[in-house]
């Protein structure tokens, strides 16, 4: 049973969140949902960011550290083994989220081909330090210099534009090239 005070909208349909929600529900990460599956989610996202379950339980409220443990856990070893392969194209989307009042960025990195996710996570500021950790747990994954594709709209990475990502016309090869070096050095 949800408690009354939990809002999260899962935005529109290709939104990090929802994707995330509706992929921890087809392969039945979580067993039991007295807690809603959306606040699992965000709380494995920050545990996958490398804050400890205690500071997790804190910050999203109504989640015992046990419970972020057990929903880190579940997500975790439902993605598929994490390994280095050659990907062509990486698709980055990031939404900020509302839990009990507080606000939240997740991003999702995923492989456009196979429809693979790669990586996900949250932070409360998405700074451009927790935006360059996730572009490292991206470039982990990656045996190339893949092609970038940013989420657009509300699906805006808003931890990447402190990277100075941003500020070139939409096709520019330099912000391929800017992205790959970043990638290349973080894998590297």
């Amino acid at each position: 049973m949800a408690s009354s005070k939990f809002q999260a909208t899962l935005g529109p349909p290709f939104a990090p969140l929802s994707i995330l929600t509706q992929w921890a529900l087809s392969m039945h990460a979580f067993r039991r949902n007295r807690v809603p599956v959306t606040k699992k989610v965000v709380a494995a996202a920050l545990c996958n960011s490398g804050y400890s379950y205690r500071d997790v339980s804190r910050m999203i409220g109504g989640i015992s550290y046990v419970a972020a443990r057990n929903a880190y856990f579940s997500l975790l070893t439902s993605l598929p083994k994490e390994e280095k392969k050659s990907r062509r194209t990486v698709a980055i989307d990031g939404s900020d989220v509302n839990i009990e009042g507080n606000a939240y960025h997740l991003w999702l990195a995923r492989d456009v081909e196979s429809g693979e996710i790669m990586t996900f996570q949250a932070s409360p500021d998405a700074s451009a330090d927790d935006g360059a950790r996730f572009l490292a747990a991206v470039a982990a994954q990656c045996a190339n210099t893949p092609f970038v594709r940013l989420g657009e709209g509300p699906n805006t990475p808003r931890g990447l534009a402190n990277l100075d990502l941003y500020f070139q016309t939409p096709g520019s090869q330099s912000i391929i090239g800017r992205l790959g070096r970043l990638l290349h050095t973080s894998a590297g």
